[in-house]
């Protein structure tokens, strides 16, 4: 203050005011006021010291703004002091005080009055900043020294009061609208932002962005509606995201109240709650989406009355806005849907068409999946089998372990979704196996039933963990593709079907083409089919077989002569025969009655391409279709000539016994005359008799002993003894046989040559019986090469593991077919009379099937003939 004799004359004071006015005037921010003020401190009004507060009348709070010179005051202490002290009085009377003895205050115990004293401040002027009324702040004056305030005094003070003030409000006012300048430059920033949105998953966080560039907060949050209930989806605090938990319902009643009424709305909470102090500021605004609220955008400050009228309308025009970008976000999200409902339905329907196999497919829908919706496991199960189960044919992830297994109950997955819609899932066990069920993860899954054509083919499983679910973006996303997967599973399944149905067909045709015996499949036209052993069999190549008709097979009842009865031609039910028309005649359509309706057997006679004959058995069965509708028949063929033969020797083996009956009486009744007629001529013999009677004696007694021999050999033929069993040496049979023979073979010409198996096995039978049968067979080579240049008897032996065979291959003449046929016949012979009895083979016959063996013919006429015996090996 200045000294009592440098007080300014009255004429002064104008000056004075004018120049402080003028130095405020220069100030355009609280800082420039800041330094005028102690500018005029000083030079002006000579203080030591001063500090400048703003105020809270309603709240009753000060806090110190700025301070120069003596006692730099803790602002803490000023806040929680000022309003019981001395500057509080100041405030509440609105009058400007003049304390001319700090210590006068301090005795009496005044707030803050001790601490000035303390810095030797002895007298202070203490000037309420009141413009219309309303106190804008507080300055002091302090000085060291003890100073008197005359009325003058006072009255320049209480001035520079007056116009600080009014800098104090011209600065704030310029700040303002510097403020709001800034604000409305932001809010342009944040309105371009919010258009640039258009992603629906971005948009929370952008909006919370935005926000905080026009309207900083210490928190700001972001509920968007789920259904019936709002979710916090963003928490920006201070700048910075946190976890986005939901919040407590207590917290949220502000929340809920500006959904519903879908206004903006202000609150300073005075009491504690849940996560909202004392003292707090509340301002949420609706996000709205044409008529309904999308969301609400919430700011708190933990600050009373924090947030101004200002504020109040900035955050409601990004409100706004914020619901214009859900709208467009929206839009666009429809349309990256329906585009990727497009790419994915092109994909999977790529899949369907490309993928050879059901499970590879299902494999590459399961990636083309991951493209458009990625989650931690994924699995689809399809119901192929007949009992309707499903069983996962594709697993990817944490999943992965169900490929290859079935649900423990198809009745589980027909409880989640009973109407066929997808469902989400908090218990992965009921789409389990049993045997996997105990180290199931613990996820959430949505499941996704698989329907194409009212059927339910399978399911589409996707997993998350439980704290992640799928968005709802990508939930949309299955439920659009799940129609073009069910129809890709769907084209799949008929593939499979239809690759089963080839595999089948293939192994039909491969069966046919395996099958030793000639097989036809016949149509209303003729040979639809012909295996190849039908065209080894009858000589023309499959593709010929299949332009002819079966009925040109079948020797016809005219080339044969056979009688009607013939059981070997084939005949329709009315009695007509199915052979083809005589050689030369037009062929007629085939019978209506040919394709029969019942399977049926005939025994036929058919000819081969070569012109040679053969009996055939006949199996004939009608071939239908799914309908019952008659398609044709199925002809198997087999060539019994084998089974005729054997027919034909048992009918011998069956003849041979009578025959053998037969023999043995009437060789019993001749050979006793006959051994009295070789005795006594034996007798005459030894007497006297003329040459004449002694030649015709002999020659009684020759022919006498050659009759016996006939008679032993019939013995010998229709006998039927136990052989004598025993191991025989093959080789050494043979061997003694070619000693026996060997004079009249080498006095033959016949050439010898022998091929013996040293390892042949032995066999269980007689050896003098067997001797007997090769002595036959070696005796007519012998007889068949008399007339022959170039006579050579090969004789083999093979062992053939159960089995020895022996065989003599001679050059003789051989024998045509129907001579071969009755060599085993009793007393069927070749040779001239007197010559051979017919009885040889057959006994030899005999004794090889009494050894349990079999013997065989082979001849070709001017070439020689080939005899085989085949004998089972001695065991071990």
């Amino acid at each position: 203050m200045m000294r009592p004799e440098d007080v300014p004359p009255a004429a002064h004071l104008g000056v004075l005011l004018a120049r402080v006015a003028e130095a405020f005037a220069g100030a355009t921010s609280r800082a420039s006021l800041h330094a005028a003020l102690e500018r005029i401190v000083v030079t002006d009004l000579q203080a030591d010291g001063f500090a400048l507060y703003g105020v809270d009348v309603g709240a009753q709070r000060g806090h110190l703004e700025h301070q120069w010179g003596v006692v730099l005051t803790s602002p803490s202490r000023i806040g929680s002091n000022f309003w019981d002290s001395f500057l509080g009085d100041a405030v509440r009377e609105l009058t400007p005080r003049f304390i001319e003895d700090v210590e006068a205050f301090a005795r009496e115990g005044r707030p803050l009055a001790r601490h000035l004293l303390e810095n030797n401040v002895h007298s202070a002027a203490l000037l309420p900043l009141i413009i219309e009324g309303r106190v804008q702040g507080m300055l002091t004056l302090r000085y060291l020294d003890r100073r008197t305030f005359d009325a003058p005094t006072q009255s320049i003070l209480s001035g520079i009061a007056t116009q600080c003030a009014l800098a104090l409000r011209n600065a704030d006012v310029r700040d303002e609208l510097e403020r709001r300048a800034e604000r409305l430059t932001a809010l342009a920033r944040a309105q371009q932002r919010l258009t640039q949105l258009s992603r629906e998953d971005s948009l929370p966080g952008g909006i919370a962005e935005a926000v905080q560039l026009v309207v900083p907060a210490a928190r700001c949050e972001v509920f968007i509606r789920r259904l019936d209930s709002l979710e916090r989806v963003v928490c920006l605090e201070h700048g910075h995201m946190t976890s986005a938990d939901f919040a407590p319902l207590a917290d949220v009643a502000l929340v809920e109240a500006t959904a519903r009424a879908g206004v903006a709305r202000l609150a300073s909470h005075l009491q504690d709650g849940v996560e909202v102090a004392v003292g707090t500021t509340e301002l949420c605004a609706p996000v709205r989406d044409g008529n309904r609220t999308a969301g609400v955008i919430r700011l708190l400050a933990p600050r009373h009355q924090a947030f101004d009228s200002h504020d109040f309308e900035l955050i409601a025009i990004l409100a706004r806005h914020a619901g214009t970008a859900v709208e467009t976000a929206r839009l666009f999200s429809l349309q990256d849907l329906q585009r990727q409902r497009a790419e994915g339905a092109a994909e999977v329907a790529r899949v369907a068409l490309h993928a050879r196999q059901l499970d590879e497919g299902a494999s590459e829908l399961l990636h083309v999946l991951d493209r458009f919706v990625p989650s931690i496991g994924k699995a689809i199960g399809v119901a192929r089998a007949r009992d309707g189960m499903i069983e996962y044919v594709a697993a990817s992830g944490t999943l992965d372990g169900l490929r290859g297994h079935r649900p423990a109950s198809l009745l589980a997955l027909h409880e989640l979704s009973p109407n066929g819609h997808a469902v989400e899932c908090t218990d992965l066990a009921p789409l389990a196996p049993v045997s996997l069920q105990a180290g199931l993860a613990d996820e959430w899954a949505f499941v996704l039933p698989l329907i194409a054509r009212d059927r339910t083919l399978g399911v589409l499983i996707a997993s998350a963990h439980r704290t992640g679910p799928l968005s709802r973006h990508h939930r949309i996303t299955l439920e659009r593709l799940s129609a073009s997967l069910a129809l890709a599973i769907d084209a799949l399944l008929l593939d499979e079907e239809e690759r089963l149905a080839r595999d089948r067909e293939q192994l039909l045709a491969t069966a046919l083409t395996t099958i030793n015996h000639p097989i036809f499949i016949l149509d209303r036209v003729g040979v639809r089919y012909a295996n190849p052993a039908a065209a080894r069999e009858y000589g023309w190549s499959q593709n010929e077989l299949m332009d002819m008709r079966f009925e040109e097979l079948v020797v016809s009842e005219g080339a044969r002569g056979a009688p009607d009865d013939d059981p070997t031609i084939a005949r329709d039910t009315n009695g007509a025969s199915e052979s083809p028309p005589a050689a030369g005649a037009h062929p007629t359509p085939p019978n209506p009655t040919v394709i029969e309706q019942r399977p049926r057997a005939s025994h036929d006679v058919h000819r081969r391409r070569d012109g040679s004959e053969f009996p055939a058995a006949v199996a004939i069965s009608p071939l239908t279709s799914q309908d019952g509708g008659l398609l044709g028949r199925v002809l198997s063929v087999r060539n019994v000539s084998q089974e005729r033969q054997l027919e034909e020797q048992m009918r011998h083996t069956e003849k041979m016994v009578a025959v053998g009956e037969l023999v043995a009486g009437v060789a019993h009744e001749i050979n006793n005359p006959l051994t009295g007629i070789s005795a006594f001529a034996q007798l005459l013999l030894e007497e006297t008799l003329t040459d004449d009677q002694r030649e015709s004696v002999a020659l009684i007694k020759k022919e006498t002993d050659r009759a016996k021999g006939v008679i032993h050999d019939l013995l010998l033929f229709a006998r039927n003894t136990e052989r004598a069993a025993g191991p025989v040496d093959i080789n050494d049979a043979l061997g003694q046989v070619v000693r026996l023979r060997a004079y009249p073979l080498r006095n033959g010409g016949v050439d010898v040559q022998l091929a013996l198996d040293p390892s042949a096995p032995r066999v269980s039978g007689d050896a003098q019986k067997l001797q007997q049968v090769l002595l036959n067979i070696i005796g007519n080579a012998e007889y068949a090469m008399r007339d022959r240049p170039h006579r050579v008897l090969t004789l083999t032996t093979q062992g053939h593991g159960d089995t020895v065979s022996i065989t003599a291959t001679d050059t003789g003449k051989g024998m045509p077919e129907e001579v071969r046929r009755r060599i085993f016949e009793p007393f069927f012979t070749t040779k001239p009379n007197g010559v051979g009895t017919g009885l040889g083979l057959s006994v030899s016959y005999g004794i090889v099937r009494a050894h349990g063996g079999t013997v065989s013919v082979e001849s070709v006429p001017d070439v020689g003939t080939t005899v085989t015996i085949v004998l089972p090996a001695l065991s071990a």
